[in-house]
């Protein structure tokens, strides 16, 4: 009887030593701000929500032949794992090919329908990475009222009227401020 006991716990602390590991959240950082520039290739850029412990937000960027193709280059940054899963706001640039994008996004399991599309006005890129808090100015802009489409929304009227109206921004002392609304399309 002695010995199955000693088995049993020989046994049970051998699959304990196996169980897969949990991801500590503080591994794990949150996109708010997805970037895209180019229609082939595609330019990725990332810009995390920042929280007590950073003074300014993780970012990370990827490329690749198309939109799918860069999305696969996640993680983006060497320190952290990067996820999609809480996507805010899409920054988009004038030389993407936004019916393709947005529907990637809307197909992509990670990203959401819910986030709002915005134009960059000059370099995506350079754009966010030019600004201190892309998320907390692209947060205030809303709360001030300005309307920004969802992707869905987005995608309904590029479809169904051949454009649609974004707000564009870009970035100027180190914050992104308004240039007024632009149609894209037709």
């Amino acid at each position: 009887m002695k010995q199955v006991w000693v088995l049993a716990l020989s046994l049970a602390l051998l699959l304990c030593g196996c169980a897969p590991t949990a991801r500590e959240p503080d591994q794990l950082s949150l996109v708010r701000v997805l970037g895209v520039a180019g229609s082939g290739p595609v330019e990725l850029t990332a810009v995390c929500g920042m929280d007590q412990r950073e003074e300014t937000p993780i970012r990370g960027s990827c490329g690749g032949d198309s939109f799918a193709a860069a999305l696969e280059g996640v993680p983006w940054s060497a320190s952290r794992e990067l996820s999609l899963t809480a996507v805010s706001y899409l920054v988009v640039g004038t030389d993407v090919d936004l019916a393709d994008v947005l529907k990637r996004v809307l197909e992509d399991e990670e990203l959401g329908a819910t986030a709002t599309v915005w134009l960059a006005q000059g370099d995506v890129a350079q754009t966010l990475e030019g600004c201190e808090d892309p998320e907390g100015d692209l947060t205030l802009f809303t709360h001030r009222g300005t309307q920004a489409p969802t992707v869905v929304q987005a995608l309904a009227e590029l479809t169904t009227r051949g454009q649609v109206e974004l707000p564009q921004v870009e970035v100027r002392q180190g914050r992104l401020v308004e240039t007024g609304p632009t149609t894209w399309g037709e």
